[in-house]
C-alpha cells in the first residue's frame, strides 16, 4: 500500500516537472540547495522516501511499494510527465520506475549507483544509532560523542545526526528515520532494483563522483542492458556524495545534460 509521501517544492510553475530522490538514511533536506539552484528552470519536487525525513513510516521496503509511492504523489499533484533524478537509494528506485511507467518520466538522472547487487554496507552505522539513548541526551553534542567511537569519520557523523530531531511535545531527542525498518531492509535494498526483462529507451544520465567507490569502470556498460541511451559523466574531487562534494561541479553536468 502506497504513503502519502512528504516533498519540499520549489515551485516554478509550467515549467517541466524535475523530481528527485534522496538516497538511504538522507532525507529532503540534503537537497534543498540543488532544487534552489535548478528552480529557474524546473518544477522542482524534492521527496522524503518512506521511512525517510517526514514521510510515513512503513514495515515494508520493496521496490514496487516504493515505485506505488512514487506514482500516488505524482498522481495527488496531477503529474504526468516528469524528468526524475536519483540518489543511491533513492537512484535504484528512479530506476526501477522509469522502467515501469516509461511514459511518465522524459528524462533520468542517476546519481553515483549502478544497476547490481552490492555487498553489505551501514550495517555499522545502524548499529551505532540503534547504540545511542536518544531520548536520555541532553544535546546533540552528546550524540555525536556517542557515535564517534563507531563512526570516526566526522562527515559521515553529521550526515547520520542530519536524522536526530527534538520531538516538540515532549522536547527529547529521536531519529526521525525508521531505523529497524531501514536496518531489517538492508539485505534487500542493497540488492539490484532492476529486473532482467525491465527497460527504458528514454535518455539517462550517469552522474559518478570519481573518488566513489559505487560505481566501477564496467558498470555504465553493463546498464546498457536496460538504458541503451545511457550517457556516463565524472564530476571530479567527488565521492558518493557527489551533490555535496562538489556541488559546482555536480551542476555544471546538470546544466549541460537537462
Amino acid at each position: 500500500m502506497a504513503v502519502a509521501l512528504h516533498s519540499l517544492r520549489f515551485k516554478n510553475p509550467g515549467a517541466p516537472v524535475l523530481v528527485v530522490l534522496h538516497g538511504l538514511l538522507g532525507s529532503s533536506r540534503n537537497w534543498s540547495t540543488i532544487g534552489r539552484t535548478l528552480q529557474d528552470r524546473f518544477d522542482v519536487h524534492v521527496l522524503d522516501l518512506r521511512n525517510h525525513g517526514s514521510s510515513p513510516h512503513s514495515d515494508a521496503m520493496r521496490w514496487s511499494e516504493m515505485c506505488e509511492d512514487l506514482q500516488a504523489y505524482l498522481d495527488l499533484h496531477e503529474l504526468e510527465s516528469i524528468e526524475l533524478m536519483g540518489h543511491s537509494l533513492g537512484g535504484k528506485v528512479a530506476m526501477r520506475y522509469a522502467c515501469e511507467r516509461p511514459e511518465v518520466v522524459e528524462r533520468l538522472v542517476i546519481v553515483d549507483i549502478a544497476a547490481k547487487p552490492y555487498p553489505p554496507y551501514h550495517d555499522n552505522e545502524f548499529r551505532a544509532m540503534k547504540r545511542i539513548p536518544v531520548a536520555e541526551l541532553a544535546n546533540r553534542k552528546e550524540a555525536e560523542e556517542l557515535l564517534e567511537p563507531m563512526v570516526p569519520d566526522w562527515a559521515l557523523r553529521q550526515f547520520l545526526l542530519t536524522n536526530l530531531v527534538r520531538d516538540e511535545a515532549s522536547g527529547t531527542f529521536r531519529w526521525q528515520v525508521n531505523l529497524e525498518a531501514l536496518h531489517s531492509s538492508l539485505p534487500h535494498i542493497r540488492q539490484n532494483s532492476l529486473l532482467e526483462t525491465d527497460h527504458y529507451e528514454g535518455p539517462v544520465l550517469l552522474v559518478r563522483g570519481a573518488n566513489s567507490d559505487f560505481i566501477d569502470d564496467d558498470d555504465a556498460n553493463e546498464m546498457l542492458h536496460w538504458f541503451p541511451y545511457l550517457r556516463e559523466e565524472i564530476v571530479l574531487d567527488a565521492g558518493h556524495n557527489v551533490h555535496v562534494e562538489n556541488r559546482k561541479g555536480f551542476v555544471a553536468v546538470l546544466d549541460e545534460w537537462l
